[in-house]
């Protein structure tokens, strides 16, 4: 018996739900109109306008722009192919001067550290036309923590 109510109870809030769908556009105006007289006028107030963003927080190490070899390249947490693998590259790198063989330590988000192959980093280049043709690390923005690169000259 509960199965029987249950689908006469669905059954019925479909039919309800089809009816809806067939009101014209007029009907659909007319509702909202009587609605909102209803509710009344609001006045939300002027927009607020967007807290200025802080400036970014230099980097505890001094870091180079460049970019890597191919779109995509793994990043690893420790300099060796047998590390964890922990994200891929963005166009920009923030390239420290650390390196342990033949790897080459980054800077990601949060301030955190990665490895990538020194093979893989080159000088950076734009990977848009509208770029400068210079890249520098700024900082991290306070934010959300993500590198910030600056391009004089754009």
């Amino acid at each position: 018996m509960p199965k029987l109510a249950v689908v006469l109870l669905s059954s019925g809030l479909l039919v309800s739900a089809a009816q809806a769908q067939t009101m014209s556009p007029a009907e659909l105006d007319r509702l909202s109109a009587q609605r909102q007289a209803e509710i009344g006028p609001r006045d939300w107030g002027a927009p607020v306008a967007a807290a200025p963003e802080a400036p970014p927080v230099p980097l505890k190490d001094p870091a180079t722009c460049m970019s890597p070899r191919t779109e995509f390249e793994t990043l690893y947490a420790g300099p060796s192919r047998h590390a964890k693998k922990i994200g891929v590259a963005l166009p920009q790198l923030a390239v420290t001067t650390t390196t342990s063989g033949e790897w080459t330590r980054i800077i990601r988000g949060q301030g955190r550290y990665a490895w990538i192959p020194t093979a893989d980093v080159l000088p950076w280049h734009s990977t848009t036309a509208t770029a400068g043709t210079h890249c520098t690390v700024a900082g991290i923005r306070p934010s959300d923590g993500v590198v910030v690169f600056s391009y004089p000259g754009a």
